[in-house]
């Protein structure tokens, strides 16, 4: 949900076509952007080809249950994190506890006001906001710790291969030997290299580099034959 206000997609779905578009272009005067649809069929159409961020879900709609529509939401990997907001006729407790009970973030009873659907929206999308920002300091918290750990484990590994590589240099080997000593150097500093790059990535939150470098690494290693 990392997006600007005028990206997130939100899904009306009643089947009053009217009320419905009336609503949509609210969301959208609002800076939503935002569609409709009349029957929990369509709504669920929408769900791939629109793949909203949020669904104001009316639970009476005329071909499926919304509740079931939440249901098939919460059951599938692509939509389980699609936010919904159940919409009722009525007020009664025992609906509004399936509905939280089945996934729903929250809820709205009909009548609907302008002003209540656009604080709903604006509070969902916070929640959500709230939660993945939560999501990304646990990952990189995680992310830091294995990148600490691999330091450590790498440091002193490779320090060991550079001191032994030095040492035999100063031995008078033949030609050839140093300059297989001077490639396994050579390939010691870049590991070195993209452990600096690993910890700077986990630090600003980006694996290009990374990727790239590792991959760079790879490549040159396969191109030359370190034993002959």
């Amino acid at each position: 949900m990392q997006t600007s206000k005028t990206t997130r997609r939100v899904l009306f779905v009643d089947d009053d076509a009217a009320l419905g578009k009336m609503f949509a272009d609210f969301l959208s005067a609002s800076g939503y952007h935002a569609r409709t649809a009349v029957t929990g069929a369509e709504a669920l159409q929408q769900l791939g080809e629109f793949q909203p961020h949020l669904v104001v879900l009316d639970i009476g709609l005329p071909d499926i249950s919304g509740l079931e529509i939440l249901r098939q939401i919460r059951m599938s990997p692509a939509t389980q994190d699609i936010a919904v907001i159940l919409v009722t006729g009525t007020s009664g407790l025992e609906m509004k506890i399936e509905g939280f009970q089945t996934g729903a973030n929250d809820y709205l009873s009909k009548p609907i006001t302008l002003r209540e659907l656009h604080l709903k929206v604006e509070h969902c999308f916070a929640s959500l906001q709230d939660q993945e920002t939560a999501i990304a300091l646990r990952q990189k918290e995680m992310l830091s710790s294995i990148v600490h750990t691999l330091g450590q484990g790498l440091t002193a590994p490779l320090a060991a291969v550079r001191n032994e590589v030095r040492l035999s240099q100063q031995e008078e080997p033949s030609a050839s030997w140093v300059e297989r000593m001077k490639r396994i150097d050579g390939f010691v500093q870049q590991a070195e290299q993209i452990l600096i790059k690993l910890r700077s990535t986990v630090n600003n939150g980006g694996f290009e580099l990374l990727r790239e470098d590792s991959e760079a690494f790879r490549s040159k290693r396969t191109r030359e034959e370190i034993w002959r």
